[in-house]
């Protein structure tokens, strides 16, 4: 990705975060979303990345949770759960293509499901309500994180990136249903402005190495 470009994003995402410590103003959604839009009109303007409509897809989902969840309209957490549902199910196809199961290792499966394991057992008690869409949604992840570890990429951009994204939501479930964490916005927004970075960083190296057109 163009330096310039990681420079705006970079900008972008600190100043949003930098809000967060401070007194929410009405059109703090936008900002939200705003490092998000950029990384979708890098990859709409990417021409050689194959089936783009699908990670095109997951970035403005996921740009249309981040602004669910800070609009103070009614639902908007479980609204803004499911575009993130849904943009992890775009993110998943789209991993597929170069799906390769061999890279997915017995140590990560183990490692991976013993955090499955804590989190259900943390927080199926505390969400009430919300016990079905929850579960769903650690689900998708899960679907989303397995293709991304198993894809045949260049480096490992989209890894960490899916990496980073399971902890952007972890912390921001364990803030939501189970103990309020000191400065929990700059880390779940740290984690996940960092965490969709590197995933079209990651894809767009992946349409490189293939020579894609």
């Amino acid at each position: 990705m163009h330096r310039i470009i990681t420079i705006i994003y970079g900008l972008l995402a600190l100043s949003y975060i930098a809000t967060t410590l401070g007194t929410p103003y009405s059109w703090s959604f936008i900002h939200k979303a705003l490092p998000i839009l950029l990384l979708a009109l890098v990859v709409w303007r990417h021409s050689r990345l194959a089936r783009k409509w699908l990670l095109l897809g997951g970035i403005l989902t996921s740009a249309s949770g981040d602004m669910l969840l800070a609009l103070p309209i009614q639902n908007s957490f479980v609204l803004g759960l499911a575009s993130f549902a849904l943009a992890h199910i775009l993110y998943a196809l789209f991993f597929l293509q170069w799906l390769n199961l061999k890279r997915i290792t017995p140590l990560f499966i183990c490692l991976f499901g013993g955090y499955l394991f804590a989190m259900m057992f943390l927080l199926v008690p505390a969400v009430g309500n919300l016990r079905v869409p929850v579960i769903a949604y650690f689900v998708v992840i899960s679907a989303m994180v397995f293709t991304a570890m198993g894809a045949q990429t260049p480096t490992a951009s989209v890894r960490l990136g899916a990496l980073l994204f399971v902890a952007s939501d972890s912390l921001l479930a364990v803030n939501a249903f189970i103990i309020p964490l000191p400065m929990q916005s700059v880390f779940v927004m740290g984690t996940y402005y960092a965490a969709q970075f590197f995933i079209a960083l990651g894809c767009i190296q992946l349409a490189k190495d293939h020579e894609i057109t």
